[in-house]
């Protein structure tokens, strides 16, 4: 990569309390979460900023249900952000911390591996255009949606979608750190199961044990501390999936009942698609935490000396979830992903038949 991990792990912390995510951030001189009382007064005002935005834009698009629906969403993200960087507890610091630690202590300079490799430079590109498509394109949509007060509208909008963008990096890159020390230790486990007559052995062994035992409750703070966040971004990415397809269908079905351009159009189409891969990428990463978990298990299975030590070990590892679970009832997986693509689809599908007889016309 072109950063250390610690240069990357700086940016993403940055880019996150800039957008009102956190008070602290990490700094790569001293290797050490930072927080200071200028970056909680930013965050405050940040956070006021975004409720006067949210009171505003709620209250300007009652008339507009799409709009509407799009800034609840967008809400509920904002309010779940606010409670975690203000809490008390600061579940997610500890969280990243905790990574962090691991990776400098034990994994620092390993490599990611082809298959982590490639969906870390495709989210990177994936966030890259939603931010441009979002700072420049946008604005041109929006105008026929929200004329009134534009300049204001938009300037809302760009504060409370930054705040969601951020928080879907965020989760994206926590989950993709997992996995990576998944597959970290998994590499080291075949390594020691592999020869058995190395020296130190056990030692080894229950060394890598003790790290697999603290990712597991990484983890389980993982899903515990992301889930309502997760939630929210998934119903405000559905809901884009909705609209966004409203408009291709009507394109199909009845081209001169919507005033777009050609350009705009595509803008629509290009929207849509990449709204859903960004879903599928998303998911996709949690798919590969499940296939390390899986491989964990095979290790623990297929090994010719499989001691007191792994026996008691692999009991533990098959009570945890084998997947990312969020909130204790959402499986974030490629399951997920279609179900949402599909009930979306079938909700545009409904939408465009009530309202067709009146595009028609």
């Amino acid at each position: 990569m072109g950063v250390t991990s610690s240069q990357l792990c700086s940016l993403l912390t940055k880019f996150t309390a800039l957008n009102g995510l956190n008070t602290y951030y990490f700094d790569p001189k001293t290797n050490a979460f930072r927080g200071s009382w200028k970056l909680k007064i930013y965050c405050a005002i940040h956070h006021a900023l975004c409720v006067l935005a949210l009171a505003h834009m709620s209250y300007s698009t009652l008339s507009n249900m799409r709009v509407s629906v799009t800034v609840l969403t967008i809400g509920g993200t904002m309010a779940c952000c606010v409670k975690s960087c203000w809490e008390k507890a600061q579940g997610i610091r500890k969280l990243a911390r905790g990574l962090v630690n691991m990776e400098q202590k034990y994994f620092a300079g390993r490599p990611n591996g082809l298959l982590l490799k490639f969906r870390y430079y495709m989210k990177i590109t994936f966030c890259s255009i939603t931010l441009l498509r979002i700072h420049l394109i946008q604005p041109i949509y929006m105008r026929r949606l929200l004329p009134s007060q534009f300049y204001l509208n938009m300037g809302a909008y760009w504060l409370l979608y930054n705040m969601l963008l951020a928080a879907a990096l965020g989760f994206y890159f926590l989950l993709w750190e997992m996995c990576r020390i998944q597959k970290l230790i998994n590499d080291q486990m075949t390594l020691i199961l592999a020869r058995s007559g190395q020296r130190n052995r056990l030692a080894k062994m229950q060394h890598c044990l003790r790290l697999y035992s603290k990712l597991l409750l990484l983890c389980d703070q993982f899903n515990s501390q992301l889930g309502h966040v997760a939630i929210w971004v998934l119903a405000c990415k559905s809901w884009f999936q909705i609209t966004y397809g409203y408009e291709i269908y009507q394109m199909v079905a009845a081209p001169k009942s919507i005033d777009l351009s050609t350009s705009m159009r595509v803008f629509v189409i290009f929207s849509y698609i990449l709204d859903a891969m960004n879903l599928f990428v998303g998911t996709d990463i949690s798919e590969l935490f499940s296939t390390f978990r899986a491989d964990s298990r095979r290790i623990l299975r297929e090994t010719s000396r499989l001691d007191r030590l792994l026996s008691m070990f692999a009991l533990k590892l098959a009570l945890h979830p084998q997947r990312v679970v969020l909130l204790n009832v959402f499986t974030f997986d490629r399951k997920l992903t279609l179900t949402l693509l599909a009930k979306s689809t079938l909700y545009t599908i409904c939408w465009l038949q009530s309202d067709y007889n009146k595009l028609k016309a």
